[in-house]
């Protein structure tokens, strides 16, 4: 008995230590992945093929707000489903003869002339810059421009009846407290549970009748009632800012977008001159007249194609004509 419990003794050492080695071994080293390149084969379409490269380039095509959505292996895949199926359908389309179709020449022209004309326009303005010294002197060329309007912040109590406004007013006068009576009395849901806050605004943006009293008041003052179209108001100036200009800082990125824009216009204007003549170019305006917006009927070869905003060149003649 005691030599049989001896031997089950060893057994279970000897087994122990072989798990305890088994369990010190190293795990065997994971299997590199190989590195893909850009000309790796990705899918293959009877003889076109699809490489890594030209995904990466579709891929880097989705607008920023939608990139999270294909961030998993399955959008990614079917994305790439997507992108065979146009390849296949569009092959199809051409061995069955679309592309000698009028409408679809018209569309792909009209594509074309898009593509070209916004490179072309691109690689022609690119070079425009706007510095800080423009955007300075602009600024202080065209002060009116950054002029702010005398604003002031207010509240009011707004109520139908005259008989209602003398009662807000008299409790007001006895120490009551404005918010609660703004959220007891005011007709205004917009405004009244907020004290009736009106924030900030310049003269035009108000009645008439409120405006004249209410910008001729003093930081925390109280009106007597004023009738408008509205009812009956009470107001209480709660801040006021008087006319000045706008900082520097906070109108150059305005500046010079507009500098920008401008220099690319006139830009543009030269080249269209040039091209003008270059290419005999004539607009017959008097046939445009004619021209029945939204008809639903077929356009032109020219429809979709893009144009500039302004499409020739005046003449001098032309500039008389439009000042007489």
């Amino acid at each position: 008995m005691e030599a049989r419990k001896i031997v089950m003794i060893l057994l279970a050492s000897v087994i122990l230590s072989g798990a305890i080695v088994w369990a010190q071994e190293p795990a065997p080293p994971a299997e590199n992945k190989r590195e893909l390149t850009d000309q790796e084969l990705v899918a293959k379409i009877g003889d076109r093929t699809v490489t890594l490269a030209e995904i990466k380039a579709e891929f880097a095509r989705i607008p920023p707000q939608f990139v999270a959505h294909f961030n998993t292996p399955e959008k990614k895949e079917q994305y790439v489903r997507n992108l065979v199926d146009r390849s296949l359908f569009s092959m199809e389309a051409k061995a069955q003869g679309y592309m000698e179709q009028p409408d679809v020449q018209e569309k792909i022209n009209s594509y074309v002339d898009r593509v070209l004309y916004a490179e072309f326009m691109k690689n022609m303005t690119q070079d425009i810059q706007v510095t800080e010294a423009d955007c300075r002197k602009y600024y202080e060329d065209h002060p009116e421009e950054f002029a702010e309007q005398e604003r002031i912040k207010a509240s009011h109590i707004l109520v139908k009846t005259e008989e209602e406004a003398n009662q807000v007013k008299a409790e007001l006068n006895q120490g009551g407290d404005w918010n609660e009576l703004a959220k007891k009395y005011s007709s205004e849901r917009g405004t009244r549970d907020r004290g009736g806050d009106l924030g900030y605004f310049s003269r035009n943006r108000m009645p008439a009748e409120f405006e004249s009293v209410a910008f001729a008041m003093n930081p925390g003052e109280i009106s007597d009632p004023i009738k408008t179209p509205l009812g009956y108001h009470i107001i209480r100036l709660e801040d006021k800012k008087p006319a000045e200009q706008s900082p520097f800082d906070e109108v150059k990125a305005r500046i010079q977008n507009k500098l920008m824009s401008e220099m690319r216009q006139q830009k543009v204007d030269g080249i269209r001159e040039q091209l003008f003549k270059k290419y005999n170019v004539e607009i017959f305006t008097d046939k445009i007249d004619e021209i029945q917006v939204g008809s639903g009927q077929a356009s032109s070869p020219m429809r979709g194609r893009s144009m500039p905003v302004r499409m020739s060149p005046k003449s001098k003649p032309d500039e008389e004509k439009e000042k007489k």
